[in-house]
């Protein structure tokens, strides 16, 4: 029988799909996968290429083919949380290397998924607009985090004393929102959102039977008003954060 021989770390995790569904499950497969002969990272490649062919199947026109798209991004969703339980079962979790390997493998996934599903609403309906609505989110999806990282980084580089500052800290605890005090708005949108392929799985299973809505005698197909609606909220959430990112790095 394969034991832990490392303890699972304290979950800061406010999804609530991931932490009461998707872990759960995670921890009883990981010793599976383990017996299987996968290791951490074997388990990181998989995921990785079940998620980028659920993201290309997403410019699919047919809405099975996009169906069974979701299922795989569903899969890489659940092997994102399965790679690090495998890690603990084998004793090497915490190495800063496979940590890195697996949000390569878990970034490039949610990069493409947007991408491609912006494609499958310019296939659709003819028009450019969903097309620059996914790469809009191909391209932006985490770049003021990025940004508000980097920069903290960079000051921790030319000014080591930067870490005794109290500020310091709250810059970085308020870059990963983990309790409402820390940000409000984001804490409950990953609560009630996250993540962000659970929107689109309804959005699919919802274009199944509803391919299109007619507005004043014309048609629109539903999987370009999604990504229309899904982008303008993206985008107030992108400026609200890179003002919010601001404020809090606005210290000496």
């Amino acid at each position: 029988m394969i034991a832990e021989t490392q303890k699972s770390p304290p979950i800061f995790d406010n999804s609530l799909y991931r932490r009461l569904i998707i872990r759960p499950i995670a921890r009883k497969t990981a010793p599976l996968l383990v017996k299987a002969g996968l290791t951490e990272n074997g388990v990181c490649w998989i995921k990785l290429g079940t998620g980028l062919a659920g993201a290309v199947l997403l410019a699919n026109r047919d809405i099975v083919l996009c169906l069974i798209g979701i299922a795989c991004l569903q899969l890489n969703f659940f092997l994102d949380a399965a790679d690090g339980e495998v890690a603990r079962i084998r004793g090497s979790a915490g190495k800063l290397s496979g940590e890195f390997f697996d949000k390569l493998t878990d970034h490039l996934p949610k990069t493409a998924m947007y991408f491609f599903w912006g494609i499958g609403g310019w296939r659709i309906s003819g028009s450019m607009v969903p097309m620059y609505c996914g790469a809009f989110f191909a391209v932006w999806n985490i770049y003021p985090r990025f940004c508000a990282v980097e920069t903290l980084l960079e000051r921790l580089d030319k000014m080591p004393e930067v870490y005794r500052k109290a500020e310091f800290h709250q810059a970085i605890a308020a870059s990963f929102v983990t309790a409402k005090n820390r940000g409000k708005a984001d804490y409950w949108l990953t609560v009630l959102v996250h993540p962000a392929v659970n929107l689109l799985t309804l959005l699919f299973i919802l274009e199944a039977v509803i391919p299109a809505v007619e507005i004043g005698q014309q048609d629109y197909s539903l999987r370009s008003m999604g990504i229309l609606a899904f982008t303008l909220a993206g985008i107030w959430n992108f400026l609200r954060k890179c003002v919010r990112y601001f404020k809090q790095l606005d210290f000496d």
